[in-house]
């Protein structure tokens, strides 16, 4: 069991930066229509020449997102037909996460990391593919608490090793020279794409803030996340004891 539950945790991070990377990347990112997306009510000449360079936009979100101290974000990635449902809420250090990735095929899983350790949940799909005994499979939706040696791989689960992944795959040549305006949930945002085009990956940046509200994809891997949640307080706790199966 302790060399199952060490390496869920290593899977789920490892799928929290690649399906994040994957969704970030200019070249080869998720995209959906941008629901909840509406185009801003005038672009007039006057608000164009207003608009920071699309470089600068880049480069002052990635420096928000690189500096902050935790954040949320969520949506579906795809790759190669194969579609995941990413729910990330986590510091930057990793120590404090909770990260459910429900992924077709492969079943559903949270791992909640916090001072306490780490908790791995998982559906019936998710554990028979981690060749999980008798005992979790029968454990319904109760937690697993996973090894003490488990904790070194909380790096993983860290939100800035999904940005660092995100924005290493991003660079200023791949980025189209003008800028649009959007609102996103209310949000007025800055809108940079790739050099191809908006259905070729796309990137929201809230005016006010200059933090990361969107990250859309191409054609041929289909998505989208949503970011939210920058620098608060996300009051992530451990599952209750009762929510916890002892194992022997």
């Amino acid at each position: 069991m302790k060399t199952m539950t060490t390496r869920v945790v290593a899977l789920v991070g490892a799928l929290t930066i690649t399906l994040g990377a994957a969704a970030c990347s200019k070249t080869e990112t998720p995209t959906t229509g941008a629901s909840g997306s509406t185009p801003a009510a005038t672009s007039s000449a006057a608000a164009e020449a207003d608009a920071p360079a699309a470089t600068e936009v880049l480069e002052k979100a990635k420096s928000n997102a690189l500096s902050a101290t935790s954040g949320a974000f969520a949506g579906t990635v795809e790759d190669d037909g194969k579609e995941t449902t990413i729910d990330f809420k986590g510091t930057s250090d990793g120590k404090t996460a909770d990260i459910t990735i429900s992924m077709v095929g492969d079943g559903k899983a949270r791992v909640i990391s916090v001072a306490d350790g780490i908790f791995i949940q998982g559906d019936e799909t998710f554990w028979k593919k981690q060749n999980a005994p008798a005992k979790v499979l029968e454990a319904k939706d109760k937690f697993i608490k996973a090894p003490a040696s488990a904790a070194s791989m909380t790096q993983s689960l860290s939100l800035k090793a999904f940005l660092e992944k995100a924005f290493g795959a991003v660079t200023a040549d791949q980025v189209a020279s003008d800028v649009t305006e959007e609102t996103v949930g209310g949000v007025d945002c800055w809108v940079i794409t790739d050099t191809k085009g908006k259905a070729e990956g796309a990137l929201y940046v809230s005016k006010d803030a200059m933090e990361v509200v969107r990250f859309t994809g191409s054609t041929k891997s289909p998505g989208q996340l949503d970011f939210s949640k920058w620098n608060e307080d996300l009051g992530i706790k451990a599952p209750p004891a009762s929510q916890i199966l002892t194992l022997p």
